[in-house]
């Protein structure tokens, strides 16, 4: 089974996300912030990062930098609720592999999960032996 991580500082969100990709077939697991998810035992073994935007503390790019100092490099999506013009370019430039805006249609944050956890394993496929680039 698939392992999500999911982190947004609205309880309202994150219970809705579970919800809604967990009922997908994934296993998903909750946080509050960017130290809540840092702090998770096993953080190397998540398929796919779900991180907000604006969150308290470190913001969600912020807390892509640290992921990827760290050497996890595996799919990220941004979501907000914010009405930033420019999300699609912050999203780029932190190096989230998509972004979605709030309010999510039931389908739109499942469907992106879908493909970019589709595109990291056809990455994955083509590695030269021993070089996963998965963090795992």
């Amino acid at each position: 089974m698939r392992r999500i991580a999911v982190v947004d500082d609205s309880a309202a969100v994150r219970q809705s996300l579970a919800l809604l990709i967990g009922g997908r077939g994934f296993a998903v697991d909750v946080f509050l912030g960017s130290e809540d998810l840092l702090a998770a035992p096993d953080l190397p073994g998540y398929d796919c990062f779900v991180i907000d935007l604006k969150l308290d503390g470190p913001n969600g790019s912020d807390l892509l930098a640290v992921l990827r100092q760290k050497g996890l490099e595996q799919p990220a999506i941004l979501i907000s609720g914010w009405n930033v013009d420019s999300l699609e370019r912050v999203a780029v430039k932190s190096g989230f592999s998509a972004q979605v805006r709030k309010p999510m249609m039931d389908s739109s944050i499942v469907d992106e999960i879908l493909k970019v956890l589709s595109a990291a394993d056809r990455l994955l496929e083509q590695a030269p032996e021993g070089k996963t680039g998965a963090g795992k």
